[in-house]
């Protein structure tokens, strides 16, 4: 049994409810963005597995306009929640404190975690305007148009995945909740999961904010760093990966 079979069936079983709700909050969120996450768009359209042939594009690079900056910004927090949860969900606290019941205690340590998710999501969408108006990113696939800025981008994840930053905020999530109160406590373990993590989720700018692809592969990587054992060699291997993917794109 995985750690995340063990935190969710201790949930359930101690708030079901709320615990209920929130897995299927979760579900909502991945069923949202496999229908083009209120954007209009086809997903499927918009990715392509592997790197997007930054040479392979039309004129549509301009902002775009048809998507609100609400829209977007939705869009991102909806796809931050799918990605994160099921990394997040051994943490959940299933327990009272205090004068709190457990459910009050679970679902005020998630608004806070989300919260935090709510702040990069605006960062993001911000980010990816600027992105479309220099001409870096495409403005309707939503990907990478400039093969320097994939690689630098490549770079950075790969460098960060070396830092004592990376390894303290990893180590921090893998931690169990203090004793702090829950919103404390899920704004502390979202940062340090946001830390962890934000390299990689801006790699969503070079194979498509809005890429299956992509989108599933950095789940399942963020979501193992979180729940193995031991993540070092698998953080270290990613790093690798990046950046060998970095001189690539450049060669």
């Amino acid at each position: 049994m995985t750690p995340i079979d063990l935190g969710v069936r201790q949930m359930l079983r101690n708030v079901p409810m709320a615990g209920s709700g929130l897995i299927i909050i979760t579900l909502a969120c991945w069923i949202f963005f496999f229908s083009g996450a209120g954007t209009g768009m086809d997903v499927w359209r918009m990715s392509v597995p592997g790197f997007p042939d930054v040479t392979n594009h039309d004129a549509m690079t301009g902002s775009p306009a048809s998507i609100s900056v609400l829209s977007m910004t939705f869009m991102w927090w909806t796809m931050m929640l799918a990605m994160m949860m099921p990394g997040a969900f051994r943490h959940l606290p299933s327990q009272g404190t205090g004068d709190l019941s457990a459910t009050a205690n679970l679902l005020r340590f998630w608004i806070s975690y989300a919260g935090v998710w709510l702040g990069f999501s605006i960062l993001a969408t911000a980010m990816q305007y600027l992105l479309v108006g220099a001409g870096l990113l495409h403005g309707m696939k939503m990907w990478s148009t400039n093969s320097w800025f994939s690689s630098a981008l490549l770079a950075v994840a790969g460098i960060y995945q070396f830092t004592e930053l990376k390894a303290h905020s990893l180590a921090t999530c893998h931690a169990a909740p203090s004793d702090r109160t829950p919103v404390p406590n899920g704004a502390v373990y979202g940062l340090n999961c946001l830390i962890s993590s934000f390299p990689l989720m801006l790699l969503l700018f070079i194979g498509g904010v809005m890429n299956i692809y992509w989108v599933a592969l950095l789940t399942t990587v963020v979501t193992l760093e979180k729940t193995l054992p031991n993540p070092k060699p698998l953080s270290i291997a990613i790093g690798v990966a990046c950046l060998c993917a970095a001189v690539a794109m450049l060669t």
